[in-house]
C-alpha cells in the first residue's frame, strides 16, 4: 500500500463514483470506449485528455491537479536541501509565534519553543501523519483531531503523487496502519492541498485552555520545495512575516517558477533550467495566503 495510483487507476474510480460506464464517460469526454480503455489499463494521455477527463468528471481544483500530476508523473527527484544556521536563528527569532520547517513529506526539521510547548512532542525527527495517529498526545492538542488528520493524510496524499513513494513514505504508511483509524481515513481516497487556508483549534495538555490557531504555510522560491516554514498565531494576532529567509541554494536545487493564482494547476515547473550556484535564496512565497492582517 504506497497510496498513489496510476492515472488509470484514478480515473476509473472516479468514473465509479460518478456511476458512469465505461462508454458514457468516453461520450463525455469526446474519446473513443477503445482509447478510455487503454488509458484505465495504463496507457499516458496528454494534457488535453486529462482535461477533457477531469471536466466530464467535473472534478475539483485539488482533484484536477492530483490527477495531472499522476498522468504526467512525480517530480524529478534531487538532493534535499535544508535550513541553514541562519534559517534556524530567523526560526527562533520568530518567537512568540509559532513556527517550524516541514519537508515535503511532512517531517519535522526544526521548531522554536513556541512551537515545542503548543504541540508537544512533535520534536524534530518526528512526522507529523505518524504523531497524529501514533502518539496520544495529539488527540489532546488538536480539539478536533479527526478532520485534522483526515486533512492532513489529503495533503500526505498529493505530496506522495508530486513527489513519488520511495522507502521513508511507505515505512511511514506501514507504522500508521497500527492505528485503528488509519485504514478506514486511508482508504477513502480524500485530497488536501497545502495551499488552502488553515485552521487549528489546540489545547494546552497543562490547562486545558483552548486557542484558535490561523496556520500559514511559507516556502522558498528557489529551492524544489524540499522545506517549508509553518508559521501559526492566534486569531487575534498579526500573522506578518516581515524578514525572508536568506540562503545559499543548494547546487543540486533549480528554480522553481509557478504561478500559483490560477485556480488548477499550471504546467509543471520546468525542471531542466541551468544550476545556479551560490544563489541567495528568493523572498518567503505565502502558500497559505487569505489571512487579514492585525
Amino acid at each position: 500500500m504506497n497510496g498513489v495510483p496510476t492515472f488509470g487507476e484514478y480515473i476509473r474510480q472516479r468514473r465509479t463514483i460518478a456511476n458512469l460506464t465505461r462508454p458514457q464517460l468516453a461520450w463525455l469526454a469526446n474519446l473513443s470506449v477503445p482509447y478510455l480503455t487503454k488509458i484505465e489499463g495504463g496507457a499516458n494521455p496528454s494534457r488535453r485528455v486529462v482535461e477533457s477527463l477531469g471536466t466530464a468528471l467535473e472534478l475539483r481544483a485539488v482533484e484536477f491537479e492530483y490527477a495531472l500530476t499522476l498522468a504526467e508523473g512525480p517530480f524529478p527527484r534531487g538532493t534535499p536541501d535544508h535550513p541553514t544556521a541562519t534559517d534556524l536563528e530567523y526560526l527562533h527569532l520568530l518567537n512568540p509565534k509559532i513556527a517550524a520547517y516541514i519537508s515535503g513529506t511532512l517531517d519535522v526539521l526544526a521548531v522554536n519553543a513556541a512551537h515545542a510547548e503548543t504541540f508537544p512532542q512533535l520534536d524534530p525527527g518526528t512526522n507529523y501523519v505518524e504523531w497524529l495517529l501514533l502518539n496520544p498526545v495529539a488527540r489532546t492538542v488538536l480539539v478536533d483531531w479527526e478532520s485534522e488528520t483526515r486533512q492532513t493524510l489529503g495533503m500526505f496524499r498529493m505530496l506522495l503523487a508530486r513527489h513519488g513513494p520511495d522507502q521513508h513514505t511507505s515505512r511511514i504508511i506501514e507504522n500508521c496502519t497500527a492505528s485503528p483509524e488509519f485504514e478506514a481515513m486511508w482508504r477513502d481516497e480524500s485530497l488536501s492541498s497545502e495551499r488552502r487556508d488553515r485552521s487549528k483549534v489546540v489545547r494546552d495538555p497543562k490547562t486545558l485552555a483552548i486557542t484558535e490557531l490561523r496556520m500559514n504555510i511559507w516556502r522558498t522560491s528557489s529551492t524544489l520545495q524540499s522545506w517549508m516554514l509553518v508559521v501559526g498565531a492566534g486569531v487575534d494576532q498579526p500573522m506578518a512575516v516581515t524578514r525572508p529567509v536568506l540562503r545559499e541554494m543548494p547546487k543540486a536545487s533549480r528554480a522553481i517558477n509557478a504561478d500559483e493564482t490560477r485556480e488548477l494547476s499550471p504546467e509543471r515547473p520546468n525542471m531542466n533550467a541551468s544550476l545556479r550556484e551560490q544563489a541567495p535564496t528568493q523572498p518567503l512565497q505565502q502558500i497559505i495566503s487569505n489571512q487579514s492582517e492585525g
